[in-house]
């Protein structure tokens, strides 16, 4: 796998625009801005069809402000979590426990979590 450009617990990030795991096996992709920095990363890391993990950069700033995680591979988020002031720390969280894709729990902690 040449092009590698980091690798964090066995995930490598290639030139190609895919994130691969340890063995090589292509498990997401990733997009960067216009200068080079990685503003989303979506991973599907058992292989079934169903993005697992997705994290944005949506203001470009360098920190990611959008964490959603599907643990059950149905296609609906369980958990998500957003900085919505943008100062770097995680600040809205939701959880959908059923299963719904709405969410049964949130909460809110201007000072972050």
């Amino acid at each position: 796998m040449s092009g590698t450009t980091g690798a964090t617990d066995g995930m490598y990030f290639s030139a190609d625009g895919g994130v691969y795991d340890a063995s090589g096996t292509m498990i997401g992709t990733y997009e960067t801005d216009a200068a080079g920095r990685v503003d989303a990363v979506a991973t599907d890391t058992d292989a079934d069809g169903v993005l697992d993990t997705t994290v944005s950069d949506t203001d470009g700033d360098g920190t990611f402000e959008t964490g959603v995680v599907d643990t059950d591979g149905d296609g609906y988020y369980d958990t998500m979590i957003v900085d919505t002031d943008g100062d770097g720390d995680y600040d809205t969280a939701a959880v959908d426990t059923d299963h719904d894709g709405q969410a049964d729990t949130t909460a809110y902690d201007p000072a972050g979590f």
